[in-house]
């Protein structure tokens, strides 16, 4: 087993740096009015993908920008329906208000179907999403969808460690972990 451990070691290493190394692509900027502009058939393969907001400038401060979000993201509308909520851990670590701020990191082996589901998923459906077409409160945000394509054999192993990898680097204000 020893030998085994060695090897399990070397190749979680290589795999940090691997992902140490991934940048996101970005595909494009959308708002609930124009969904159409999105090109879903870029987004056939596995891997990760980043969805971001942008911030509409009229705060000064990332922590006035965030209470502002959060408090319209977590109206009692939207609460309990099955979507990810802020965490605050991740809301610390973000010290100046950027044009573009980190919303949701997620992977998934049909990118596709995955982004398509955070946008029209209604609030009544079981299923975890953004639920970004639902949300009233955010019609006329301005949204931005980048993504990774991580070919892989061994998705369930590798996927969920690039995951973590990059969401502690970026730190996006929503999620479940």
């Amino acid at each position: 087993m020893e030998a085994i451990d060695k090897k399990i070691t070397a190749v979680h290493v290589e795999l940090y740096d691997y992902a140490q190394s991934l940048i996101f692509e970005q595909l494009c900027e959308f708002s609930m009015n124009n969904l159409e502009i999105i090109p879903w058939e870029k987004l056939n393969f596995q891997g990760l993908y980043l969805v971001e907001i942008k911030n509409d400038l009229k705060y000064d401060a990332f922590k006035e920008w965030s209470e502002e979000f959060c408090f319209r993201w977590q109206d009692p509308l939207y609460v309990k329906r099955w979507v990810s909520n802020p965490k605050k851990m991740r809301l610390t670590k973000h010290t100046e208000l950027k044009e573009w701020i980190p919303l949701y990191i997620g992977k998934s082996k049909k990118i596709k179907n995955r982004l398509y589901e955070h946008i029209h998923l209604k609030l009544e459906q079981p299923t975890t999403g953004l639920k970004l077409k639902a949300r009233e409160n955010m019609q006329n945000e301005i949204f931005r969808v980048s993504f990774i394509n991580i070919p892989t054999q061994n998705y369930d192993w590798v996927m969920p460690k690039f995951e973590k990898i990059l969401r502690d680097r970026i730190n996006p204000i929503i999620g479940r972990q």
